[in-house]
């Protein structure tokens, strides 16, 4: 993976963050545009992470996202900003949405979030982030929500299983814990939007809620 971060404190703090967690591997990082393109273009790279605002000298990281896409067409995009700019990802023509992601940088942002969101995009995943969208985020009382079952069936959905598995850990048919992981989809991102991957946004919304720590946290 290539981070692309104008901050040099937070590019070495997310960089030694990720790196390791899931099979993550950072194998560069840049502070601006020029850099990131003449290191995709001699290494490669299977998805970038890259700050938004680069510096007043840089392209943005929208623009560096098309960039390099250009070099590598299945390269995992990730965009991270403190600015909402959600509707970015639709303006792109759809047969090239695929592996594209936004999330917002916040204070309760996890590493382990972070992860599941680069990895959704080298799968070819298109990821909003749930706290973008207007209307969409939720709160404990969403959560209160969800039966018992369905909060169960999405704290392991958040560890990486599969329906199986988690059907298997929980001694129930596969069509149950399938039927509940789309009604929990429909209570915690009930409009992500067509092509775009409910799973991971629900995940990410769980997380968020219920396990909330800042980057600072290692565990």
């Amino acid at each position: 993976m290539l981070y692309v971060e104008d901050d040099p404190v937070l590019r070495s703090l997310f960089a030694n963050l990720i790196d390791g967690r899931d099979g993550i591997k950072v194998v560069g990082t840049a502070a601006d545009a020029d850099a990131a393109i003449d290191f995709a273009r001699s290494t490669k790279v299977d998805a970038a992470l890259l700050d938004l605002a680069l510096g007043p000298r840089s392209i943005n990281g929208a623009e560096l996202g098309l960039r390099l896409r250009q070099l590598a067409p299945e390269m995992g995009i990730v965009l991270i900003s403190q600015h909402l700019m959600p509707k970015f990802l639709t303006t792109l023509p759809e047969a090239e949405r695929h592996g594209w992601a936004y999330v917002q940088k916040r204070g309760d942002l996890a590493p382990t979030e972070l992860v599941q969101v680069i990895l959704a995009t080298v799968e070819g995943k298109t990821i909003l982030d749930p706290t973008t969208l207007d209307g969409q985020s939720v709160d404990g009382a969403s959560l209160d929500k969800l039966t018992p079952r369905q909060r169960d069936v999405l704290a392991l959905l958040a560890t990486g299983r599969d329906a199986l598995g988690i059907a298997d850990e929980l001694h129930l048919a596969h069509t149950t814990v399938r039927r509940d992981i789309s009604n929990a989809y429909r209570v915690l991102v009930p409009d992500v939007g067509p092509g775009y991957d409910p799973r991971t946004a629900a995940v990410l919304e769980y997380l968020r809620v219920t396990r909330p720590y800042d980057f600072g946290d290692e565990d």
